[in-house]
């Protein structure tokens, strides 16, 4: 018994001091990013300026956003990005990625694909500093939430920058999952894919939901973020399925997906 207490003991001050060192790490790294981010933005708007004008599907502005994702999670050693099956989106051809989404963390995790695409984001995110320049400057997608016409707007949008040869990053959930399962898909990134004849590539991760408590700000510690690339629905499957049908096939796929990297990470 007294052997019981020494250890409840030495874990609660174990706990404390763990939870004391998290507060000021994430203090340290969210000031850290605030200054560099200060440092990196003339860049990025010397990037833009260069290149507005012959880049019409904003590709350097966007790679020039990779590094600056690439420097968030750089400061944060304690969390490991691993991702398989990048060759399988194409460069030079759109199509419509779809992800599961689990965390604020996985736009930062979701440029490790290094190919050129755009965010498609609430509102509200355009107006944060420097990352609603970032999705300003990179022709992102806007989502008004609270809009009767949003859906027509972001098709319209959508469309425009397809037409320009960009794929479209999207998270069909709408919001994150509070439970890791995903929630009932939107429609709008199948009714995207079969108006533009585009395949939809289905981007399936886990890990992200270990990074911080919804609300929160201090990092939960050690983090593994395994990022899967799935195969290709090509774009003659979208243009002959119902897009209902379309949203149960990729559902599957992405279940499936997920079920297979919990399992790893399990066995692991």
């Amino acid at each position: 018994m007294h052997m019981f207490i020494h250890y409840l003991y030495f874990r609660s001050k174990y706990r404390s001091m763990r939870i004391f060192f998290l507060k000021l790490y994430s203090i340290i790294a969210w000031t850290t990013m605030a200054i560099t981010s200060m440092i990196i933005t003339p860049f990025f708007l010397l990037v833009w300026v260069s290149t507005f004008w012959w880049d019409r599907r904003r590709v350097a502005a966007h790679m020039m956003g990779t590094f600056w994702a690439w420097h968030y999670q750089s400061l944060i050693p304690f969390w490991k990005l691993r991702l398989e099956g990048r060759e399988k989106i194409p460069w030079n051809r759109p199509v419509v990625l779809v992800s599961n989404h689990r965390s604020l963390i996985d736009i930062l995790a979701l440029y490790k694909i290094r190919r050129p695409f755009k965010w498609t984001s609430k509102t509200e995110n355009f107006r944060l500093p420097f990352i609603g320049m970032v999705l300003s400057l990179t022709n992102s997608i806007r989502i008004e939430r609270e809009s009767h016409r949003s859906g027509a707007q972001f098709l319209a949008q959508a469309e425009a920058e397809i037409k320009k040869g960009s794929s479209i990053l999207l998270f069909p959930e709408g919001t994150r999952s509070k439970t890791g399962d995903m929630r009932p898909f939107k429609e709008g990134a199948f009714l995207l894919a079969k108006k533009r004849g585009c395949g939809i590539i289905p981007i399936v991760h886990v890990g992200s939901e270990r990074t911080f408590d919804k609300g929160s700000w201090v990092l939960k510690g050690k983090a593994e973020i395994h990022i899967r690339i799935l195969d290709e629905v090509p774009a003659n499957k979208v243009l002959e399925m119902d897009v209902k049908d379309m949203m149960a096939l990729v559902r599957a796929q992405m279940e499936t997906g997920i079920a297979a990297l919990e399992k790893e990470r399990g066995a692991g």
